[in-house]
Parts: structure tokens; sequence; C-alpha cells
């Protein structure tokens, strides 16, 4: 089993960018890897509350939540980033209940050294 952190940086005004690692993330937990999906910059936005039911990943597709609830199904973990919140004038009520927890820069750096792959989108 191996150890797989994504971090999520695009954000609601670039859907096209918004579904694949969720794809990805739910992919590498099928396959029984550690999986944790970390939401900072405008990725955060992809975690408030109302965001992804109403964002489509192209026209006449999915919406950003039914790869939301693929990757959990899957088991995947989802963080956000704790300076991100202010970035997007978010607080963690804003959050959807799916979120684990809040991280800081430091808690990222040492998962980041802990994983066998990180990826960034």
């Amino acid at each position: 089993m191996s150890k797989i952190l994504y971090i999520q940086t695009s954000g609601p005004d670039t859907p096209e960018r918004t579904a694949s690692p969720f794809f990805l993330a739910t992919a590498a937990c099928l396959l029984d890897h550690e999986v944790t999906m970390l939401f900072t910059m405008r990725g955060t936005q992809l975690m408030k509350k109302g965001v992804a039911e109403n964002l489509y990943v192209k026209e006449g597709g999915e919406t950003l939540q039914y790869f939301i609830d693929q990757a959990l199904d899957a088991g995947v973990k989802f963080l956000v980033c704790t300076p991100s919140l202010d970035l997007n004038d978010m607080t963690k009520d804003d959050l959807i209940d799916s979120v684990s927890g809040i991280v800081g820069g430091t808690f990222v750096n040492e998962e980041a050294l802990a994983s066998d792959l990180v990826l960034s989108f």
C-alpha cells in the first residue's frame, strides 16, 4: 500500500480541472492505497456547502458532487488548509460535513514528506 496526497488548488472558476483529482483519488483508493485530498488556494471553494451540487464539470455532464461521492465511498480523506479558508472568506462552518479536518502548513509539509506520491491540480 502506498500513501498518496492529492493537492487541489483549482476551484469552481475552472470546472474542467475539478473532476480528475477526485477520479484519480477514487481509483487509488480502490487499489488499496491510503489517499488524502488536500484543498488549498481556490480549491477550498469546492468544499463549500452548495458548490459541488451546482458545478458541472462539462456541459451536459455530471456535477462535481458525483465525483465527490465516489471518492468518499472509496475512502478518500478530505482536508482543508487553514489559511485558504481566510483567502476564500470562508469559515469551518461553510465546509461540507465530509471534510475530515482543517490543517496548517506544517501538516501539509509533513504529509507531503511522508507520502509516496504527491500530485497537484
